[in-house]
């Protein structure tokens, strides 16, 4: 009787000790399950900003400015026209195909900007992430998405203050509020790109409400 009862204590503990690793590998497991889809949702909205990008850009080949995006006037997208010429990815749209967000869930605008330095002349077109969580807003943050000329980038802004905003968009372009360091543009005399890893620590915010825009021509 004794060495029954001495063979099912061993059971029993061992049972613990199995039970305990596995709960210990189950934790392991969702930190990595977590980790990869946040890198997927990553790599997915860098991939949907290039393909809009590239179609915004095809759409408006043959005219002399991006102003049938917004009216030109730093509103809101137009997403009739952004609908029927198919610039946005189908996964995009919400369900009743009203308004576009990113893989986090988040709103997406595409509104017109400034192609150089001076006045309004909305011939670049910006796209605004919103609704992004900090650990991806460094990555798209510190994405190069472009260094050269030919590339077409002309700035990054996080968490800015009215980046896309008629005057102040504009200002920063002719240099007048370069000491803004949530903006970051290809030769920049305070933030050049891609914005550097320290910069963008700042610039996050902790949670899920991160802006981001990112400028092109």
């Amino acid at each position: 009787m004794n060495n029954i009862n001495n063979e099912s204590g061993r059971s029993m503990i061992e049972m613990l000790g199995v039970l305990a690793i596995i709960g210990v590998l189950s934790v392991g497991g969702i930190a990595g399950y977590s980790k990869a889809m946040m890198q997927y949702k990553i790599n997915k909205t860098a991939d949907q900003i290039t393909q809009i990008v590239g179609n915004v850009r095809t759409l408006f080949a043959s005219q002399k400015s991006y102003s049938a995006i917004d009216g030109c006037n730093g509103g809101s997208s137009n997403k009739t026209l952004l609908k029927k010429a198919h610039v946005i990815p189908d996964e995009m749209w919400n369900a009743d195909g009203t308004g576009i967000e990113n893989a986090f869930g988040g709103r997406v605008e595409i509104l017109t900007a400034s192609k150089k330095k001076g006045a309004w002349d909305c011939k670049g077109f910006g796209i605004i992430l919103y609704g992004i969580p900090e650990e991806a807003c460094m990555s798209l943050a510190t994405y190069d998405w472009g260094s050269g000329s030919s590339s077409g980038f002309t700035a990054i802004g996080v968490n800015a203050a009215s980046p896309m905003g008629l005057s102040s968009y504009a200002e920063l372009l002719q240099g007048k509020i370069g000491t803004n360091s949530a903006v970051a543009v290809p030769n920049g005399a305070t933030v050049s790109v891609p914005m550097p890893v320290n910069v963008a620590a700042t610039a996050c915010q902790t949670g899920d409400n991160n802006q981001i825009t990112i400028d092109f021509y």
